[in-house]
């Protein structure tokens, strides 16, 4: 959160109007401060609430409250035409003078009653091998994506939270496991950061790949080493020309100091060179 100091210099005040302002008007702007920042997070806090509390009930309608009314509408005409089917069955026995008693509920040796068996309670849940099947696979499955997921945006490291805690934590905001790990641990995010600096490192190599192949063909075209340099057609013509139209000195006729004079001088130029053709 800013300071007093700091807003009142944004608003355009310089630091001697800030000093000579009263301190108790600094404590007051102080006190606005702290209440609009205060009232900022108990904004954000209530909007996570919110954000939480509708994707609990929108969870809970899709997977609660919809598939029960169509499973009940479809259950609903199904069981209208089974009782419509046996009263008049029924109507007909009894006009015909037989009675029929309801047959008992399954129950087990405690006294429960038995899911899906016959005669059982109508309505009763059942779970089947497939059932405990498919639950163990998605959560082997959750499992291992979860451990590959991390390892490879966190080479060397493993996941630092439990598998039941995960569960847990997605449970209470309402959102599919791998929803939640992905952006506890900003997965996204840490996927762009390795893409751009895979992308840096592409751009470096294929810098350093330019120089290492400008350097040689230079090298190869004016470096001093013999075994690498490109043969340069002989300048003697060219040297004897100019000697002839008096415009450098006869080589020949040089001393030792006008010689090394002369050698520093053509060094230079090459280098002149080669530095504005790199």
């Amino acid at each position: 959160m800013p300071t007093v100091q700091e807003v009142l210099k944004q608003s355009g005040l310089s630091d001697e109007q800030i000093i000579a302002l009263d301190a108790k008007a600094i404590n007051a702007f102080s006190g606005v401060l702290s209440a609009a920042e205060q009232a900022r997070e108990q904004a954000a806090a209530d909007a996570e609430r919110a954000e939480v509390e509708r994707r609990s009930n929108r969870q809970f309608y899709d997977q609660s409250i919809a598939p029960a009314l169509d499973s009940w509408a479809t259950e609903r005409a199904n069981l209208d035409g089974q009782l419509s089917f046996y009263k008049s069955q029924l109507e007909s026995a009894r006009a015909s003078g037989l009675e029929f008693a309801e047959p008992p509920q399954a129950r087990d040796g405690g006294g429960r009653y038995v899911a899906a068996a016959p005669g059982g309670t109508p309505g009763s849940p059942t779970f089947t091998q497939a059932d405990v099947q498919r639950a163990l696979s998605n959560g082997v499955s959750n499992i291992g994506w979860a451990l590959q997921s991390y390892a490879k945006l966190h080479p060397g490291e493993v996941l630092p939270d439990d598998f039941d805690k995960l569960s847990a934590e997605a449970d209470a905001q309402r959102l599919p496991f791998r929803d939640y790990v992905a952006r506890k641990y900003d997965f996204a995010g840490k996927q762009a950061e390795q893409q751009r600096k895979a992308a840096e490192e592409h751009d470096a190599q294929i810098r350093r790949e330019t120089e290492q192949a400008n350097d040689r063909k230079w090298a190869e075209k004016i470096g001093s080493n013999p075994d690498i340099r490109i043969a340069q057609p002989s300048r003697f013509a060219d040297v004897a020309r100019s000697v002839r139209a008096n415009e450098r000195p006869d080589p020949l006729q040089l001393n030792e100091a006008q010689r090394r004079a002369a050698t520093s001088q053509a060094i230079r130029k090459d280098i002149a060179e080669k530095d504005s053709a790199a």
